[in-house]
Order: structure tokens, then sequence, then C-alpha cells
């Protein structure tokens, strides 16, 4: 295992060194590695501490000793491990062992290990604790000379946390370094028209535009900390014309203010949801203050969506948002195309009817107790095949399985794609199911042999559980979408041993509106009702006929539990070893 000195900036193949930085692999379905975060570590303890990962979110197999840290002398014993969100890790002093902790997702994450009573203790202060952590360090050095130096003196005097990890905090949270600049403006008059097309369009800006609806100028301020909306601690950043719009940067949750010059009665505050926002600024109705609407990426592209459909031909003066406030016409066109990829997607998904069923197919399911169960299934494509069946899981299958495995909203991350990060062309919430081989009457377990008996009944490939990826668990709320994209084997005639061959989707939650299956080279469409199921491969796709899109959520959510399949992995040698993701890959042992 490589280590990483951070004084040396070069490689050691050592695992004793009293500041060390790391870099551990996280193993996840999509075959892709997120953006890597960074985890903190300082010991006060007396002895020397070993740094164990768990594999598969902490459910894989076993546990892997990644380093070591030194005892603890005079000052705590410091390191850092490149790590990605939810990648967990417990720590172990002689026959102490502490309390296990993953990251949280944030840039930063702090563990602060110390023995009491005999026994080894890991807190972990999260990226939103550090963050007030840094608010403090603000508070307390805000106008004082030396700001940087201030805010180190107080991190190691409160916490004992060294320099060179609080300018990591402060570079990442302090209100200093996240002033919004402002990066663009114009007249909602002299906006260019823009056409729309079936070529896809570029992907949004995270930014938000400011739209000024009123006679009179306005002037927009910027406020540190989003719950001290006090117009003497905020900065101005840019003014408005009428009729015209501003383009600001900032960063999420960040709080502004708007007032007409001169007026300090009509100030209204809102905050910047992220990615791309609107907001609509209009005259107050009779006294101030002003009235102000905000919507977010999602919100907009449902507010699109339905102009669009009721009017196609002149949507630009009929786009309005849910609250009944209108969309600046100028504009309307060009965030169509941005959020919508195309006309023709939007019509893919949205006016398309769903595919009629080319023929049926009978397949047997063993139920486990000595009968079979026999299902009907849709062909909806033969080449490559493309199989819908109805009721593949009844509703309360469905709700036992989201019960048993926790799969609730707020349990849930952003999905990351091939690249390492996440991305607005898979906007969908996701979590790793791991089925228990052995424990064949959980909810999952039974599900899980479910799928893989109608992949073989209908299809003939080798296809069994053992060495297969977990079950992708993706919630998809009001806007969120996943554009068109493959999941293996496009382009190709022949996939190799060990990789992808076919994917399958249960639907376990159904929305009112939207959140299609497509496949948009040839317009293959389903769209589902609860507990229906979608099955496709791509073994041999050399046109790329298996691209396929989950259609944006307009009203209401969609789950949905997700198989990929690959033919030539085992219990010895899994999906895992094919990809050359995890330490088995690489011939360390486990």
């Amino acid at each position: 295992m490589e280590l990483y000195s951070e004084n040396a900036g070069q490689h050691h193949r050592r695992h004793h060194m009293c500041c060390l930085r790391f870099f551990v692999p996280w193993i996840i379905a999509c075959s892709a590695q997120p953006e890597p975060k960074e985890l903190h570590v300082l010991s006060s303890a007396p002895k020397a501490v070993q740094v164990f990962w768990l594999p598969g979110d902490g459910h894989g197999d076993g546990d892997v000793e990644v380093g070591q840290l030194a005892a603890a002398g005079e000052q705590p014993s410091s390191f850092s491990i490149t790590t990605y969100p939810g990648h967990a890790f417990y720590f172990q002093a002689g026959p102490q062992r502490s309390n296990s902790v993953a990251h949280s997702g944030g840039e930063h994450d702090l563990v602060m290990l110390s023995e009491k009573a005999g026994a080894l203790s890991a807190e972990v202060l999260t990226a939103e604790k550090l963050k007030s952590l840094v608010r403090e360090m603000h508070l307390q050095c805000k106008g004082r000379h030396g700001y940087i130096s201030c805010c180190r003196t107080f991190a190691r005097e409160s916490l004992g946390i060294p320099s060179r990890f609080a300018d990591r905090y402060i570079e990442s949270y302090s209100p200093n370094r996240w002033m919004p600049k402002d990066v663009g403006r114009g007249s909602i008059k002299e906006v260019s028209p823009v056409s729309l097309g079936d070529e896809p369009g570029a992907v949004p800006e995270d930014e938000m535009v400011v739209v000024n609806n009123l006679p009179d100028s306005l002037d927009l301020l910027w406020v540190p900390f989003a719950d001290e909306a006090k117009l003497e601690e905020s900065t101005f950043i840019s003014d408005v014309p009428p009729e015209s719009f501003v383009r600001i940067s900032g960063k999420p949750g960040q709080m502004f203010m708007a007032m007409i010059r001169g007026q300090n009665e009509s100030i209204s505050a809102f905050q910047y949801p992220g990615e791309l926002a609107v907001v609509l600024i209009r005259p107050p109705e009779g006294a101030p203050p002003l009235r102000v609407a905000v919507a977010n990426q999602d919100q907009l592209k449902i507010a699109l969506s339905n102009a669009a459909q009721a009017f196609l031909g002149c949507f630009r003066s009929r786009a309005a948002l849910s609250t009944g406030e209108p969309l600046p016409q100028a504009l309307s066109a060009a965030w169509f195309v941005m959020l919508w990829s195309s006309l023709k997607h939007w019509r893919q998904c949205v006016i398309l009817p769903d595919s009629r069923p080319i023929r049926q197919v009978t397949l047997q399911l063993d139920n486990g107790e000595g009968s079979n169960r026999t299902i009907q299934a849709n062909v909806l494509r033969e080449e490559p095949l493309v199989l819908g069946i109805k009721g593949l899981a009844k509703p309360e299958e469905c709700d036992q399985l989201i019960k048993s495995q926790e799969v609730l909203e707020q349990d849930l991350v952003m999905a990351f794609v091939s690249g390492g990060s996440t991305s607005k062309h898979r906007r969908t919430l996701s979590k790793n199911l791991y089925p228990d081989l052995e424990e064949p009457g959980s909810m999952l377990s039974r599900l899980h042999k479910r799928f893989f008996q109608v992949a073989r009944g209908a299809t003939g490939f080798n296809l069994w559980p053992p060495g297969q990826e977990p079950v992708n668990w993706l919630h998809y709320k009001p806007g969120y979408e996943y554009r068109p994209h493959c999941d293996g084997g496009c382009g190709q005639s022949l996939v190799p041993s060990g990789m992808r061959v076919a994917s399958s989707l249960l639907y376990c939650n159904v929305p009112e509106q939207g959140g299609s299956t497509i496949f948009t080279k040839d317009s293959t469409k389903m769209t589902p009702a609860r507990g229906d199921f979608l099955f496709f491969t791509y073994k041999s796709d050399p046109d790329h006929m298996s691209t396929h899109a989950a259609c944006p959520v307009l009203k209401g959510i969609k789950s949905t539990a997700t198989q990929w399949y690959r033919e030539g992995v085992s219990e010895h040698y899994t999906w895992e070893d094919v990809n050359d993701l995890g330490y088995r890959a690489k011939g360390t042992e486990l």
C-alpha cells in the first residue's frame, strides 16, 4: 500500500510515520469513484494507533489495515486520509478498538482520537461542525491584523488543531473566501433568441440569475452568515438596472438582500439554493417588502415543461413558476434547452406514448419452496432485448424492502458518475444494498434471486448472484433524472468476460407524472407501475441501442432497485477484481 508523506511529497512504502497521507480506493456499484475528500485524524492517545478501513461502506468481507499513527507526545499525532464520502474506518491501540466512523461527504472531516476510562474513543467533527468552528474563528478574529494567524491560534488553543488542518478549513469555510462575484449582467430585452432544436444543449452553469422586474434599480447585497440577515453586516455585490438581470456565482445556502436603491424599507432577503437558480424580483403588493420568487434548477425544469406541453408554440410568453410568477421570455428558451437537453428528448419523455409489446414470453420462477410461479413478460424490443414485466414484485414486498434496508431519502447521497463526482446528467440519490446470499429469507435476497431467475430465463446467459455488484437503490425527487447513458457494452460486438451484459430495474415507487425509461436511439419507452420490472441486454450492442435515460420526474417520486449483471464472475472472482478497483484486484490479501 502506498503512503504519501505530506512533508517530503514523495511516495514511501512504510507504515510507521507520524504524519501521513493515505489514499484509499472506494468500491461502488456504478464502477466509478466520486470526488475524493479528506479525513483528518488527531490522536492524543499515548499508544501507537492502527488505522483500519472497512470495505463496502462497512459491509465488506473484512477490514484492511491502511497505516499506523505514532503515539502522541506533547502534541497530538496527526495525519490525513484521502478518501470518499461514506468510507468507513476504525482505530485500534493494542487491544482497544474504537467505534467506527464514516466520512460525512463534506470537503473535510476531523476525527479526534482519545483514550478515556481505558477505552479508545473516536469523535467526528463533520463538515457542518467544522463550518461552525470556522464561524467562531471568524467572529473572534474579523477586523484584526493578521486574520489567518488569529484563526490558527484559535483552532490550536480551542481543540489542538494544527495549522495545516486549520488552513484547509479556513480555505473551505471562511466567509472571507466565500465572497460571491458578479459574473455577468445583461438586459432582458437584448438576449439573443434561442432555437428549440433537437441537438443537445449545454449543461447549465452553477449560478444565481437575479431578474429585476421593477422600474427602479436594485442593489444586491450579500450577508456573510445566512442566519444574520442584518443590513449593517452585508456587503454590496452588484446593482441591477430595471428590466435587467445579473448572474452571480456563490455557495449554496448563502443569503442575499435586494433593495430599491436608497429605500431601506424595501429590503427583501433570499437564499441561493445552489446549482442554477432563478430569482424573480417584482414590485411589492401595496406596502414593502419586495416580492421575491426563488426557483431551483428542478422547479424551473418542471415549470418549463408544463409551459411547453400546454403552449408549445408560444411557451416563452406562458412560462411561469408554480407560484404564478412569469419567467422572462428572453431567457425561457435558453433555460429549456439547458435543462431538457433538447426538444427531442423532452418530446420522448413527455409526449411519446409507451411502446406496445411485440410479443409475450412465459418465464418460470422458483419460489424456493418446491413450486414454480409462471409470469408473462412483454418483449418491447428484440435486439438488443428489452423486456417489461408487470408486477414482478407486490407493493407490500417493495414496502418491506424499503423498511428493511432503510432506504429513506435522508439516508441517501447524490449518485456518482464515472470521472469522480456528481453530475447534472445523473440527478438521483443513491445507496448500495448488499444481499446476504446466506440468508435467503430476507426480502432483498428474495427479490435479488428473482432478478437473476428472470435474467437467465429471458436470455440463457450464465448469470448467478455470487460475485455480482450490489443492488443500487436510486431515488428520484421532482426534477431528478438520468440523462442518456450506457450501463456497459455500448459500441461493442462482444463484451469481455466479467463485464456487464445486462441491467434491470425494479420500480418500487413510481411518480404521478414523468419518470419513464426511454431508449433514446429507437424511442422504446416504458412508463412503469409500482412493482414493475424492466430488463435489457447489451452483450452485443455495436450500434449503442442500449443507450437509455430516466426521464425527469415531474410530480411525485420514483425509486428503483437496479441490478447490473455480469457473466464470468463468481464468489472467488468478483466484479471488484474485474474492475481493478479494490485491494484484491491488486493482489493484497484482505
